[in-house]
């Protein structure tokens, strides 16, 4: 039995055509087109109602760019023209919506666009990598804008994995503890106190405390509390301006051990995207202007922006970045020996790899106080309600029912 596949497929001149083509399978399907020398952007298979099924739509994040743009810089650096690599990885990818973008920019490679310009219509990649594009792809290096792409985003997974797996342990703690105190006071405690009456007015004052609190806790209520983060994170993806908190990164950058986990974090990635524009060929201005549009904290981003207007009009790199009060002392003078070598990229390398093990013995060190501090706090809470239940058994005899 044979059954109706709706197609979208682009024929060997780059055009798109549609179409339905009847098949025993997807498989047969794929390889009928095949040979009409097509190549399928996407396969659905039509139901008896009319309806086509949707394959389920995963979106792409920084690990699937990654692999994209290793996979291309192995292609073209083996010689294979742009085209033909688009192709091959999007007949491999495994998401619709890679092979959707893919399919984009093939197109969009064949009409007789820029490979820049094909990336950058598709508005699925940011900036900075478009600029990466761009410089390369003007001098002939189209390789060398893929690698650095993938070295640059291996680092962010990196980055942000290390983050993530030093969160698990204490995350756990945190879960457990809160599941703890959940069941104490959400079945232990009621029940305990429910010996003595429904009033608390005759229990010591420690008992009506945990009373009190078990009443609170019940799971109404947090059930209540646990649905109002998801609603304030909705709300504020959904609306960031209206929930952007004016001159809170301001003020946090100034706290003494919040401040310095923020800048160190920012430097490290500022100056790690300087160094990969600069060894990609791209001039100084616009590697600064698009490495700090990476600066999430305002106030550090302005300093910077000031600081390349400075540049601009003729001031030398070091000088102006001294004029940054966030900056530490060495950073301008590290610029500064760089400056007069013409070796900045590798300076900013060296900025980069100072200002990770700083962020990361920083963290290291927070966590390393946090799990002792959740188990001491959880320690002595757990001991206070031990207490309190004892001393509630102990004057038993004095209460008046």
């Amino acid at each position: 039995m044979l059954n109706d596949f709706a197609y979208i497929a682009i024929d060997q001149v780059g055009k798109e055509g549609r179409g339905v083509i009847a098949a025993a399978n997807r498989n047969d399907a794929f390889a009928r087109l095949k040979e009409r020398s097509l190549t399928v952007i996407e396969l659905k298979e039509k139901t008896t109602g009319g309806q086509i099924t949707f394959a389920r739509r995963r979106r792409i994040n920084n690990q699937d760019t990654y692999y994209m743009a290793r996979e291309l810089a192995t292609l073209l650096r083996s010689g294979m023209q742009i085209d033909k690599a688009v192709e091959i990885l999007m007949q491999s990818a495994d998401k619709q919506e890679m092979k959707e973008i893919l399919s984009f920019i093939l197109k969009h490679i064949r009409s007789g666009k820029s490979v820049t310009a094909a990336f950058q219509e598709t508005g699925k990649f940011s900036q900075f990598l478009v600029n990466m594009i761009h410089n390369n792809e003007e001098i002939g290096r189209l390789p060398d804008a893929f690698d650095s792409i993938a070295r640059y985003l291996r680092f962010q997974i990196q980055f942000r994995g290390e983050i993530r797996d030093a969160m698990v342990y204490p995350a756990f703690l945190i879960v457990t503890s809160l599941v703890t105190f959940f069941i104490i006071f959400q079945f232990i405690v009621p029940r305990f106190l429910g010996i003595f009456g429904a009033s608390a007015d005759n229990l010591p004052a420690a008992a009506k405390l945990l009373f009190t609190l078990s009443k609170w806790l019940s799971l109404q209520n947090m059930l209540i509390a646990g649905s109002i983060f998801p609603a304030i994170y909705i709300l504020i993806r959904l609306y960031p301006a209206k929930f952007r908190l004016e001159g809170l990164q301001e003020k946090l950058i100034r706290v003494p051990l919040i401040g310095n986990l923020i800048l160190n974090l920012e430097l490290s990635q500022f100056s790690y995207s300087m160094h990969a524009m600069l060894e990609a060929g791209v001039e100084f201005i616009k590697s600064l202007r698009l490495s700090t549009g990476l600066i999430r904290n305002t106030g550090l981003r302005e300093s910077l922006d000031a600081a390349a207007a400075q540049i601009r009009e003729g001031k030398k790199i070091a000088d102006s970045f001294s004029q940054v009060t966030f900056l530490p002392p060495m950073i301008p003078n590290m610029i500064r020996v760089g400056e007069e070598s013409g070796n900045l990229k590798e300076i900013f390398f060296e900025i980069y790899q100072i200002f990770d093990e700083r962020f990361k013995t920083s963290v290291k060190r927070a966590l390393t106080l946090l799990e002792p501090a959740i188990i001491i706090v959880m320690g002595m809470l757990v001991g206070f309600i031990v207490l309190t239940l004892i001393q509630t058994v102990m004057s038993v005899g004095n209460l008046k029912f």
